[in-house]
């Protein structure tokens, strides 16, 4: 919207070539990255131009931008009409500058494939990703809110709540992992909270950008994104061995993030904090959170268990996968323990990069304790008693009714008067 001229004033102008001090500004697109050449007499300014900001006709031919949902590391994310269906979606579009790094640019084309070989009810579905005119990939439009805003508005939540927010994303991290898929940025404002479904708190896991996959992708060697003393994922709720940038990081940095996601939303501060990131990186790696169960007397002992062995320095000490400690919630999620089974070969398929979507069992939601329907009692095992209690009974009334009725027979016909012999 400002340019800046060489005698280092900023100039506003607007991409029709209209000046407000006056006079036309001639427009030149010189770049396909939407750099553009303003020329004004002997003054010549290079601006770049967003693409989104700029673009009059619909994104791949068939998505017209609406207003801003958000913005994150990676890029912005849209409303959007897919045109010909009517239908609202999410268009992530990346960033202009990270679309000229190869890396960020593999990166943000494997969450789409990611995402979209997943196919978990609690992981936000992706249905599109072109290159063109700017890398993006088109989502299942949300409504509702973040944990993380969630938190922000009420602080601490209760255990019941937290706990079925928490074994949705074990689910969906259990579907991840199964197929090779660490997330390594689990945290509350990657849980979204769907306003609009049928069971309150539902869940959808977001932002699959950094997650990586083992052993490698399908560009084999060459495509290793992480290398020993790199960082990636949210600080706060990084586990010790990602502070420590190493890269071997697994399953169970997940866990441990679900259990320091759980920590916030039941104290409403972060396990660790500290007045800079090496600090925090420290306390991460060296120090001991405050007791969940001082800060929350009122959580049972055991709950508190469960969280405290996800957040273990130790990965060897944190539960072996996302379906253990989900059953281990299971007593205050009103979840079933059990995880939907794995598709055979999926971890193979996405770590080879032949990455096909596929469809999970679903899950069910249920918030309300067990209520006991009413059933049809199964027939006795044969030489069981009741069964001929019952026919010695039915005999005797069957008996019975017999008897009345010869009774009321033999009563009719001596009533009636007796013909008298000529």
């Amino acid at each position: 919207d400002r340019t800046r001229a060489p005698d280092g004033t900023e100039q506003p102008f607007d991409v029709d070539g209209r000046h407000p001090a006056g006079g036309e500004l001639a427009v030149e697109r010189v770049a396909p990255d939407d750099s553009h050449r303003i020329l004004n007499g002997s003054s010549q300014i290079s601006v770049s131009v967003s693409c989104e900001r700029a673009m009059d006709d619909l994104l791949g031919g068939r998505y017209r931008l609406g207003e801003e949902l958000g913005r994150g590391g990676m890029g912005t994310v849209y409303e959007a009409l897919q045109e010909g269906l009517g239908r609202r979606v999410a268009v992530k579009l990346l960033d202009p500058r990270l679309a000229e790094d190869r890396e960020q640019l593999e990166r943000f084309r494997r969450e789409a494939e990611v995402v979209a070989a997943l196919g978990h009810p609690n992981i936000v579905s992706v249905t599109d990703f072109q290159y063109e005119p700017q890398p993006f990939l088109v989502m299942e439009r949300l409504r509702g809110e973040s944990l993380g805003s969630l938190i922000d508005r009420e602080r601490a939540l209760p255990a019941s709540r937290v706990a079925f927010i928490a074994a949705q994303v074990l689910s969906a991290l259990g579907a991840a992992h199964s197929a090779g898929v660490v997330h390594r940025d689990i945290k509350p404002d990657n849980i979204f909270l769907l306003s609009d479904a049928a069971v309150p708190d539902t869940v959808k896991v977001l932002d699959f950008g950094i997650a990586k996959l083992a052993p490698l992708s399908s560009m084999g060697a060459q495509a290793k994104l992480t290398s020993t003393g790199a960082m990636l994922g949210t600080p706060a709720f990084m586990a010790p061995e990602q502070a420590r940038g190493e890269s071997d990081v697994d399953a169970r940095a997940d866990l441990y993030a679900v259990g320091a996601t759980m920590y916030q939303a039941l104290t409403g501060r972060t396990p660790h904090e500290a007045a800079s990131i090496p600090a925090l990186l420290f306390a991460i790696v060296e120090k001991l959170p405050a007791a969940l169960g001082d800060l929350r007397p009122d959580l049972p002992r055991d709950f508190v268990a469960v969280i405290d062995r996800a957040m273990a320095k130790n990965r060897a000490e944190r539960f072996a996968d996302a379906g253990e400690m989900r059953r281990a919630l299971s007593p205050w999620s009103g979840l079933p323990a059990s995880l939907p089974p794995p598709v055979s070969g999926e971890a193979a398929t996405i770590a080879s990069g032949r990455i096909e979507p596929r469809t999970a069992t679903p899950i069910v939601l249920n918030r309300t304790p067990a209520v006991a329907q009413p059933t049809t009692p199964e027939p006795a095992k044969p030489g069981a008693p009741f069964p001929l209690l019952a026919t010695i009974l039915a005999s005797v009334a069957m008996l019975c009714v017999a008897g009345v009725y010869v009774a009321t027979k033999l009563a009719s016909l001596s009533s009636r008067p007796q013909r008298r012999r000529s």
